[in-house]
C-alpha cells in the first residue's frame, strides 16, 4: 500500500488499519523474509508535519521463525508500537539538507525517495527489528547431532555409541609450536 505525500496536507492525518488475510500488498511485502508471518493485524496513522511525515502504528500477530541451534520452526508472538519520522530523500521536505551526526533519538527517523511512500516495507522494517536475534525454540535446545538428527534435550543422541566418529575429534591430538 503506497500513500502519496503531495497529497497530504499538513495536519491531515491518514488512518489506516486491517490484517494479513485481507490484504495482498502486505503478504507480498512480507514474502521475502525467511520468516512465515502466520498472523498480522495493524493499525497506523499517517500525518504531515512540516518539514517531514510522521507514521505512528501498531501491529501484533505470530511468524514461524528457524531456530538457530536445530533449524525447527517455531512460534513467536509479537505486539509492537512504532513511531517513524520520514523526509524525502532529495530534500524536498528535509530542512538544510545538511549532514550531522546521528544520535540514539536519530534512529526513529528515516527517508523516503520521490514522493510516494510503501507502507509495506515500514511494516516489513519493523517485523524484522522485533524477531529475535538469536531465536531459540526452547533455551535447552541442543541442536543437530553430527549424525545430522535433531537431539532431544531429555535424550542425548546414540550416533557417539554407534561408532560415527566426530569430524572434529583429531584436533585434540594437534600440537602447536611455541
Amino acid at each position: 500500500m503506497f500513500f502519496t505525500v503531495s497529497n497530504l496536507k499538513p495536519g491531515q492525518k491518514l488512518e489506516a488499519n486491517g490484517s494479513l488475510e485481507n490484504q495482498e500488498w502486505l503478504r507480498h511485502s512480507f514474502s521475502t523474509l525467511d520468516i512465515k508471518i502466520r498472523a498480522f493485524d495493524f493499525d497506523v496513522t499517517i500525518e504531515k508535519k512540516g518539514e517531514f511525515v510522521e507514521v505512528e502504528g501498531h501491529f501484533k500477530g505470530r511468524a514461524d521463525v528457524p531456530c538457530v541451534r536445530c533449524l525447527e520452526d517455531f512460534n513467536i508472538p509479537f505486539d509492537h508500537k512504532f513511531r517513524l519520522f520520514l523526509y524525502s530523500e532529495d530534500g524536498t521536505y528535509a530542512g538544510d539538507g545538511g549532514e550531522h551526526e546521528l544520535n540514539d533519538t536519530d534512529m526513529e527517523f528515516g527517508f523516503f525517495h520521490g514522493d510516494r511512500v510503501d507502507l509495506g516495507e515500514i511494516f516489513r522494517e519493523q517485523v524484522i527489528l522485533v524477531m529475535p536475534d538469536y531465536p531459540l525454540c526452547k533455551p535447552n535446545c541442543s541442536g543437530i547431532c553430527s549424525c545430522e538428527k535433531h537431539e532431544n534435550p531429555d535424550k542425548s543422541c546414540t550416533c557417539a555409541e554407534n561408532g560415527r566418529k566426530n569430524p572434529f575429534s583429531e584436533l585434540k591430538n594437534l600440537k602447536l609450536k611455541k
